[in-house]
């Protein structure tokens, strides 16, 4: 499993796994007086880039392909489908593994494909689940597991206490009733989301939060290892 350095898109084998779209997140923003030009076609965009240049076969969507609950708005009936029949003419499948704000997109979403609940699903003998709920044991067992919904970020401070927050990937290890194992923590895709700053606040979701996790690596975007989430909490820096 490798993370594909700028691009906020991991890798492994003939698979490609984006998490936290959130289409629809201009409309919120649009609700509160902040109108922003419609970002999803770009993103859209990207990720049809990255598949052909990738020359993947599979797609999994960690979750939160949407963003609007519990209703959608037109922008996600609209640009949901969309997405999904472009993505097919670069890959054989898609794969959703449902988020918190993927309720009811049954309804609009092509039935090309293939959705997971919220426990998580087993791919090529790697677990994956969105992160706000927990994992079944299936997905537990792999030992190698991709999480969602952290939308993490760290915090890094200069010399003169000035803060900054930095999107992010994790790595680390865990161990959960008896499962040991690796995870990656993978950066939210759409940019306009803001983060959690993991050195800070921590993690979220149940799993993260209940479960032992060790040599918690941090990378940048660009692939720049900062260090442990414990050596950057004791020493942040710019």
């Amino acid at each position: 499993m490798q993370p594909l350095w700028n691009e906020r898109i991991m890798k492994f084998d003939d698979t490609l796994v984006i998490a936290d779209l959130h289409i629809g997140y201009e409309r919120e923003l649009e609700e509160k007086g902040i109108n922003i030009p419609d970002q999803s076609e770009k993103m859209i965009d990207k990720v049809f880039e990255v598949l052909k240049k990738e020359d993947a076969e599979r797609l999994v969507i960690n979750g939160d392909f949407k963003h609007n609950v519990p209703k959608a708005t037109w922008q996600e009936y609209k640009d949901i489908p969309k997405a999904v029949d472009l993505w097919l003419k670069g890959v054989n499948e898609i794969h959703l593994l449902k988020g918190n704000h993927d309720g009811g997109i049954e309804e609009y979403l092509p039935s090309d494909v293939i959705i997971h609940g919220s426990s998580g699903t087993v791919i090529d003998e790697i677990g994956f689940f969105h992160g706000h709920a927990n994992p079944r044991e299936e997905v537990l067992s792999t030992g190698s597991i991709i999480i969602g919904h952290c939308h993490p970020t760290v915090t890094l401070r200069d010399s003169l206490d000035n803060k900054e927050k930095k999107e992010c990937w994790v790595k680390l290890n865990y161990k959960h009733e008896g499962e040991e194992g690796n995870a990656i923590i993978i950066p939210h895709l759409n940019h306009l989301l803001g983060g959690i700053s993991i050195n800070e606040d921590g993690y979220l979701g149940p799993f993260l939060n209940k479960t032992e996790l060790y040599d918690e690596k941090i990378y940048l975007l660009d692939g720049t290892y900062l260090g442990t989430k414990r050596s950057i909490s004791d020493d942040q820096f710019l």
